[in-house]
C-alpha cells in the first residue's frame, strides 16, 4: 500500500458547527415536547379534551421539526468526521467511513478550478474556492474549500497532472496538432479565443488575476487585452504554463 503523502479532513470549525446544531436540535425537540405535555395537561384540566389538540399540536410540530434539524446535523457530523481526502505517490484518495475511491494519477484527465470571493469593495467576509477533478472515463470529483489545507490538496492535484501533460502538448504542438482548453484553442500559429486569432508573434504576456486569463496582444503597435473567465478553461494553470513557455 502506498504511504499517505498528505491528509486533508474537513475543517474543525465546519465539524464544530455540525456537532453545535445537532445538539441545539436535539435539546429544544426536548425542551418543545416537554412544554407540549405541560400546555396538554393545562388545557386538558382547565379547558376540556376539545381543546387539548389546538393547544398541543403547533408545540408538537416545533418539536418534529427541531428533532429534524438535530437529525441533520447529526448526520452532517457523523460524515464530516470520516470523511478525509489522502494524496500519494499512486493516487488521489477519497475516504467515506468504511469506503475508499482511490483515482490514480493516471486516469485524471483535466481539472477545472475557481474562487469566489464574498464582499464590498475591499471588505471580504468570505471566499469559496472548487476543485473540479475530471477522469479518463467521465466521473467528475468536487472539492471545496472546507478541508484543511484546501490550497496544498489543489497543488498537489496539478504537480502530479501538469508536468505529464505539459511534456505531451508541447510534443503535439511540435507535430502541427492543436490542443483545446475549452474556449481557447492552441495551435501551432497561435492561439484562438472566440472569433479572434493571435499569432505567437504578436503575443505579449498572459496572466492569471482575479478569477480571470488575460491575454495581452500587440497588434500593429496597438496593446490589447483579452480577458477569459477562468472557471471556463480546464487545466487553466497547465494552459498558461504552456503559453509562457512557448518559444516562437
Amino acid at each position: 500500500m502506498a504511504t499517505p503523502n498528505s491528509s486533508h479532513p474537513l475543517r474543525l470549525e465546519l465539524r464544530r458547527t455540525y456537532q453545535t446544531v445537532s445538539m441545539l436540535g436535539f435539546l429544544g425537540a426536548m425542551a418543545a415536547f416537554a412544554w407540549a405535555i405541560f400546555r396538554w395537561y393545562f388545557a386538558y384540566h382547565h379547558f376540556g379534551p376539545a381543546v387539548v389538540g389546538r393547544w398541543t399540536a403547533p408545540v408538537l410540530i416545533l418539536t418534529l421539526v427541531l428533532a429534524a434539524v438535530g437529525a441533520i446535523g447529526l448526520i452532517l457530523y457523523l460524515s464530516a468526521r470520516s470523511y478525509h481526502v489522502i494524496t500519494n505517490e499512486l493516487s488521489l484518495q477519497i475516504k467515506k467511513r468504511n469506503h475508499i475511491v482511490s483515482i490514480p494519477w493516471e486516469e485524471i484527465k483535466f481539472v477545472r478550478s475557481s474562487s469566489i470571493r464574498y464582499g464590498l469593495a475591499k471588505f471580504e467576509w468570505g471566499n469559496r474556492s472548487t476543485l473540479w477533478v475530471h477522469t479518463s472515463n467521465g466521473q467528475v470529483f468536487r472539492f471545496v474549500n472546507n478541508l484543511v489545507d484546501f490550497n496544498g490538496l489543489a497543488e498537489t492535484v496539478k504537480a502530479n497532472l501538469y508536468p505529464r501533460y505539459l511534456a505531451r502538448y508541447r510534443q503535439d504542438l511540435n507535430q502541427g496538432q492543436s490542443i483545446d482548453f475549452g474556449p481557447i484553442q492552441l495551435t501551432p500559429n497561435g492561439i484562438v479565443f472566440g472569433r479572434k486569432e493571435c499569432e505567437w508573434s504578436e503575443l505579449e504576456d498572459v496572466s492569471l488575476a482575479r478569477g480571470r486569463l488575460t491575454i495581452t496582444t500587440n497588434e500593429g503597435q496597438r496593446i490589447k487585452s483579452y480577458s477569459i473567465p477562468a472557471r471556463k478553461i480546464p487545466n487553466l494553470d497547465l494552459c498558461a504554463q504552456l503559453i509562457q513557455t512557448i518559444e516562437y
